[in-house]
């Protein structure tokens, strides 16, 4: 016996209720080896079900050869662009002032002004200009619902940052202390994709090389980017 699909003329058990939906997107990064990575990936795929890679990977950490390095997830309206973030955020300056000698300095209690070469009271660079950057997670989603419900077109833009070190651009070191000119160095993990899915089915979306401890992309390792829509109905 065959049920029959619920319509607006016939719809016994009362599954067309017009409830409004929203999305949850969750992005997740899974580190494993180079080598795990192509094995995994060795036998081709023609459906964008992933279920099945995502547990594998699943017994992969269960057994220590897998490690979950960030989950981000977020919820949005359909048609609607949602943010969330966890973050540090890191001012550093990014213009001098050059350094400074005075040709001229008060030497006296009578404060007299005398001629010198100044060199003891020279300044460093000065910080005249500031930015600041964001270190930790972002999460940018926009989710779109077919008319079923049952599909997802998402546009989907995660992000890691992380502070790996400073570059010295021009040493300063005086009576006053250090000024030198140093800038940061940031690692950032990043992809902007648009990407269509089923409701509640994992997608295997990108592969990145996280950084190594010398700050630098270690490509022995690997971070697998998995994303997942679950569509949710209000009042149910």
């Amino acid at each position: 016996m065959f049920a029959q699909e619920a319509t607006p003329e016939f719809d016994p058990l009362g599954e067309n209720v017009d409830l409004p939906r929203q999305v949850r997107v969750q992005a997740e990064f899974i580190e494993v080896s180079h080598e795990t990575l192509t094995k995994l990936l060795l036998k081709p795929r023609e459906g964008a079900d992933d279920s099945a890679l995502r547990q594998d990977l699943a017994k992969l950490t269960e057994e220590g050869k897998a490690t979950v390095v960030e989950t981000m997830l977020c919820i949005a309206r359909s048609g609607e662009k949602a943010l969330t973030e966890s973050i540090k955020e890191f001012i550093y300056p990014t213009e001098y002032e050059p350094a400074e000698i005075p040709n001229e300095i008060h030497t006296t209690e009578s404060g007299e002004k005398v001629k010198t070469d100044g060199k003891d009271h020279a300044t460093g660079p000065t910080p005249t200009s500031f930015e600041a950057r964001n270190l930790g997670s972002t999460l940018e989603i926009e989710p779109t619902l077919s008319g079923n419900g049952k599909i997802i077109d998402l546009r989907i833009a995660p992000e890691i940052v992380y502070h790996v070190g400073n570059e010295t651009w021009a040493e300063w070191k005086g009576k006053y202390g250090d000024a030198s000119v140093r800038m940061p160095t940031m690692y950032t993990l990043r992809f902007t994709t648009a990407a269509t899915l089923m409701d509640g089915q994992p997608l295997f979306v990108a592969a990145l090389s996280p950084k190594g401890e010398d700050g630098f992309p270690d490509f022995k390792r690997k971070l697998m980017v998995f994303i997942r829509c679950d569509v949710l109905t209000v009042g149910r």
